[in-house]
């Protein structure tokens, strides 16, 4: 029987130590149910936000809201801010400018930068002074509602600043997880690629 040596053993831990890191999904709360009527307005007065919490440092690659009622082509902003002490959305980190397409899931993606510690931070979905959503469309740019898996806390701003407020609508989130192994864990992992020849030297007697 071939037995696989304790050099080849320790190289394939190494390499998959150096795989690159790939996104993955750290925030999604399921899409709603896609109606108008009783949906949250998102206009130059009206925003909403979501907090939700990281237990690893990550690097956020996309953010998308679930929109309805906007014209293609039109324009929102995402935001991410710190958690304030009062659990509301507190200094702005990070934001950027989104491009409407069909009403459904509307974002962010291909983020380079918005890198985070492990904490509590609010994604926000606005209406900056130079964007266009609603201007085209009747009924407004709106956030439908009756997600499957609802953050446990949000906030509505309707131009006094965010308030605490029970909101469902739907917020997905990509990242890439950047923590890396405390040195106990690269110490238990050198120490059990040096048991290794022992190992395979006892197998072969």
């Amino acid at each position: 029987m071939r037995t696989i040596s304790a050099a080849t053993l320790a190289a394939t831990a190494l390499l998959l130590l150096c795989l690159p890191a790939r996104a993955i999904p750290v925030v999604d709360t399921g899409t709603p149910n896609g109606a108008v009527l009783g949906a949250y307005a998102l206009d130059s007065v009206d925003y909403v936000a979501g907090e939700v919490s990281f237990l690893q440092s990550l690097r956020i690659n996309a953010v998308s809201f679930h929109v309805l009622g906007a014209t293609a082509g039109e324009t929102f902003t995402i935001a991410l801010y710190t958690d304030s002490a009062s659990h509301l959305p507190g200094n702005i980190l990070y934001s950027g400018i989104a491009t409407l397409g069909m009403d459904g899931w509307n974002g962010l993606s291909g983020l380079s930068g918005w890198s985070l510690a492990a904490g509590r931070y609010w994604f926000a979905a606005e209406i900056g002074p130079n964007d266009t959503a609603g201007n085209g469309s009747l009924t407004g740019t709106l956030l439908d509602r009756l997600v499957p898996h609802p953050l446990a806390l949000t906030a509505f701003n309707s131009g006094a600043g965010y308030q605490a407020a029970a909101l469902d609508f739907g917020l997905r989130v990509d990242a890439t997880v950047t923590s890396v192994p405390e040195p106990e864990s690269w110490a238990l992992m050198l120490i059990g690629l040096g048991a290794i020849p022992q190992m395979m030297r006892r197998r072969r007697r």
